[in-house]
């Protein structure tokens, strides 16, 4: 027959399991979530990026092209007008340097675009561990108030099973909380003050009955 420090035991063992379903699934359920959205911002920002660099090559090119047809309109310009050849030169090399700096332009924002791009992915991985801690922690510090709760809840259903089996005589459960001694002490009080249900009980003698009461069972 189990007792009641074993009811005690199970019931406890029942609750820590309850408690920690209920609290892991909801934990599960966030992080799967967090999970998500997070692979959802990955693929975008990944997108993006990969689109960074094919679009400042079409900017380049377009940039050789319109440099290209720049060149050659004023080479033509210059054979139509009779421009001098210095004059001609002139005009490619300022088409060519507006170019070189446009290209330099191009190219660092491209850079510039890169290193942006890769941070945000950088900075969605770290909030998203951030978060993941987050839930976490809230779930633990919940799983940890509600099994406070039910363990007050539980503390205080053994205390008054203990009281009743007190009652009765059976002090095995004030043994497990306040030790052997004093279980004792506190039974032998209750024998004093109960000597009937205790010689009843089979926990004292006809003789013990006797001294305590001064006189034999049934006789008084």
């Amino acid at each position: 027959m189990a007792t009641l420090q074993d009811t005690m035991k199970q019931r406890q063992s029942d609750i820590n399991a309850k408690v920690k379903g209920v609290y892991d699934s909801q934990y599960n359920a966030q992080a799967a979530q967090l999970k998500t959205a997070y692979d959802k911002n990955l693929s975008d920002a990944q997108a993006a990026q990969a689109k960074i660099a094919p679009a400042a090559q079409t900017q380049a090119n377009q940039l050789g092209v319109n440099n290209f047809r720049q060149v050659r309109n004023a080479n033509m310009q210059a054979l139509n007008t009779g421009l001098g050849t210095g004059t001609a030169v002139q005009q490619r090399e300022a088409f060519n340097r507006m170019y070189q700096n446009n290209f330099a332009k191009l190219r660092a924002q491209e850079a510039a675009d890169l290193t942006t791009a890769g941070q945000k992915i950088v900075d969605l991985g770290t909030q998203y561990r951030a978060d993941l801690n987050a839930a976490q922690a809230e779930a633990e510090n919940k799983k940890a108030q509600a099994l406070l709760t039910e363990q007050n809840s539980l503390n205080d259903w053994y205390d008054q099973q203990a009281k009743i089996r007190a009652g009765y005589g059976d002090f095995s459960a004030y043994e497990s909380l306040y030790g052997t001694a004093a279980a004792n002490q506190m039974k032998e009080v209750w024998i004093i003050q109960n000597p009937e249900a205790a010689l009843g009980a089979g926990l004292i003698n006809k003789k013990k009955y006797k001294k305590i009461t001064g006189h034999d069972p049934g006789t008084k």
